[in-house]
């Protein structure tokens, strides 16, 4: 007996991927057997309960749709193959539901799983029901997620690190914080002293970089063409990284002022970009208005000193003065989230903490250390943001797979319609950094990014924050040119160097051209290196620029922010083998992936992770009937494609962009 099912087949299961409440999926199952099966089913977990759902047969000859050539599970044609299929209600909430596949045969059993991966697609025959069961992520019907927002690029900025300098802090430094150590070179080294007044490292030097630099290199960002800039957290803190909040309410003013921010959001939107800023409302900071262990804001204002302090209920005092901080930090109390007087002043007070920013400029919150917030938290988040402004988006951090996420044992319900817009896409990096360093193939590759695109709703899928490097991972160049972790400081040797500016260009070619919100972190462009943190916060070297590079980028944006089809187009595998990744992005009928009007183009987009020259006769009849492409990212050549092959050649560590598009 052969039987087959394909997951992120339509022919298969339709619709692919994330289904809304109140609707139907289409599972289809083929089998070809000389014995008919006495029953099929397919068995589905649904609300913790156990349900099947009987198949009747439908049709022979049921064929494979071409999006993956490769399949070699595919029983074929034959006469005996038979397409069994069932029509399922999905939940009326949202959920995660889970199915496989049984087929009785006389005194035989056998299962149709998951694959043992887990990543969906093909699955395999097994004796027993394993835990292996596919996932339907079942999301709210009217979920929706910012248009804006889908398919920008982004921009994140460690403020003290990228441009500026210490004059807009009139004398705050050592008036307050005479601890700190203050970088008059820009270019010094990274000071890595220990905590004044708690276990672990100070991060309480200062370069000077502020919101006035952001706002002076506003005509730089939109050279590279970003539209969204995410600040790591600019509230009043003790640190440089600011995640220590002391003064939700006010700018730290090491940045600048509240009246600053504004600008900065104003001049941004006058170049088409928004601001998006970091919320951390797991934690605040030991020295702050609401803990104040240390009298920095006066006698008797803060939990720690004053048990009638307001702010005493929103900390767990195990017993005085002993508290519960995060992950032991015990410069970082911890929040009980759910304490009414924090949700009134963080989410639901007319000037709430998350409101008031919004009515300041920003566009948005990237939720610090998501997995720590309760859903309840997020849920009221949303609702509260989305009433100040329905456009606003809302990103999570999450480091896994967001859609079947557990934390402290408990599923997280992110993905469901009423929590989260987007989250940071760290398989994306993980993945890509695993194929270009060698650790995976291009089959892989793909199975693990359909993966995401089968389990995110398509609202989500579009809106996700592609990262290769961020504030808590070494820098990307790095990693890329093979050193590992503990590398601190060291930099990678000239051949090594080179190594991975090809790498990089591979990578950030990728992330360019997928499908979501490609984020550079801040220098990535122009070839920063760094160890784990603090060495990855360096300041920006802005005398020191490999120009290559950042021109390599600036064609990049230019290129997506041109073409609809890579900024909110289809996508679709064409070839993953070996060292080569080849994959489409289209806009047909006159309409992108959401129906919404979009020139018509289409985009194969091709890389080679090898050190040899690859040829790939690439059959792009499943995308339509073409003559001719253009190649070439800047000055294209148009080049001739015969019965609907296209001689895609990749020069070693090479990438490729064909184009066909009303445009040429």
């Amino acid at each position: 007996m052969q039987i087959f099912h394909n997951s992120h087949d339509t022919a298969y299961r339709m619709p692919f991927g994330a289904a809304p409440t109140d609707s139907f999926v289409h599972l289809g199952i083929r089998i070809s057997s000389d014995i008919k099966p006495d029953r099929v089913r397919a068995r589905f977990w649904v609300d913790d309960n156990e349900v099947f759902f009987e198949m009747t047969s439908e049709k022979k000859h049921a064929k494979i749709s071409p999006h993956y050539p490769d399949i070699k599970q595919d029983p074929g044609d034959d006469d005996g193959s038979v397409m069994y299929t069932a029509k399922i209600p999905t939940p009326e909430t949202g959920q995660l539901i889970w199915y496989y596949f049984v087929i009785e045969c006389g005194d035989e059993t056998i299962y149709y799983t998951n694959n043992s991966e887990k990543l969906g697609g093909v699955g395999r025959i097994d004796t027993q029901p394993r835990d292996n069961s596919y996932q339907i992520t079942i999301y709210d019907k009217k979920y929706k997620t910012p248009d804006w927002f889908k398919g920008r690029i982004m921009y994140q900025i460690f403020t003290d690190r990228f441009f500026g300098d210490h004059s807009d802090t009139d004398g705050a430094i050592p008036k307050k914080r005479n601890e700190y150590v203050i970088h008059n070179d820009w270019y010094e080294q990274i000071s890595f002293n220990s905590h004044p007044f708690e276990m672990g490292p100070a991060c309480n030097d200062f370069y000077g970089g502020n919101l006035r630099g952001i706002i002076q290199k506003l005509d730089y960002l939109k050279s590279l063409g970003v539209g969204v800039i995410y600040l790591n957290p600019i509230f009043d803190a003790y640190s440089n990284h600011k995640y220590d909040t002391a003064d939700y309410m006010n700018v730290d003013p090491m940045f600048g002022t509240n009246e600053i921010f504004t600008r900065l959001c104003e001049e941004a939107e006058a170049r088409g970009i928004r601001v998006i800023l970091d919320g951390v409302f797991s934690h605040t900071g030991s020295d702050s208005i609401y803990f104040n262990k240390y009298g920095s804001y006066g006698a008797n204002v803060g939990a720690f000193q004053n048990p009638d302090s307001p702010y005493r209920e929103w900390y767990q005092f195990t017993e005085y003065p002993n508290y519960e901080s995060w992950w032991g930090c015990s410069n970082l109390p911890n929040i009980k989230e759910m304490t009414p007087s924090y949700l009134d002043y963080i989410l639901r007070g007319d000037d709430a903490v998350v409101k008031t920013w919004l009515r300041r400029g920003a566009s948005g919150w990237r939720l610090d250390v998501a997995d720590e917030l309760p859903d309840e938290f997020i849920k009221i988040l949303r609702r509260e943001v989305k009433k100040q402004n329905k456009d606003a988006v809302i990103i999570g951090e999450v480091w896994e797979d967001a859609s079947n996420k557990v934390s402290y044992d408990i599923p997280r319900e992110y993905l469901f319609g009423d929590e989260l817009d987007s989250v940071m896409n760290y398989p994306f990096k993980d993945n890509m950094l695993a194929f270009l360093l060698g650790g995976i193939d291009a089959g892989t590759l793909n199975a693990r990014m359909m993966s995401i695109f089968e389990n995110y709703p398509k609202e989500t899928v579009h809106a996700l924050m592609n990262i290769v490097g961020t504030h808590d991972t070494m820098r990307i160049k790095t990693l890329l040119g093979g050193l590992s972790h503990d590398c601190g400081t060291r930099k990678l040797s000239s051949g090594d160097e080179e190594l991975a500016t090809f790498r990089l260009k591979l990578l950030s070619f990728v992330q360019m051209t997928y499908v979501g919100v490609p984020c550079i972190y801040y220098g990535d462009e122009v070839g920063m290196q760094g160890g784990g943190d603090p060495f990855n916060r360096g300041t920006y070297p802005w005398r020191s620029v490999d120009p290559d590079l950042r021109g390599w980028y600036a064609d990049l944006g230019a290129l997506r922010n041109r073409l609809d089809c890579l900024k909110t187009g289809r996508y679709k595998t064409l070839y993953a083998s070996g060292d080569i990744y080849i994959y489409a992005r289209y806009t047909s009928d006159g309409k992108d992936s959401f129906g919404k009007k979009a020139r018509n183009s289409i985009a194969v987009c091709a890389i080679n992770r090898s050190f040899e020259r690859k040829r790939v006769d690439l059959d792009v009849s499943v995308l339509g009937d073409f003559t001719y492409f253009s190649k070439g990212i800047t000055n294209p050549d148009i080049i001739p494609c015969r019965n609907n092959t296209l001689e895609v050649t990749l020069e070693p560590l090479g990438c490729e962009f064909y184009l066909n598009s009303d445009e040429i």
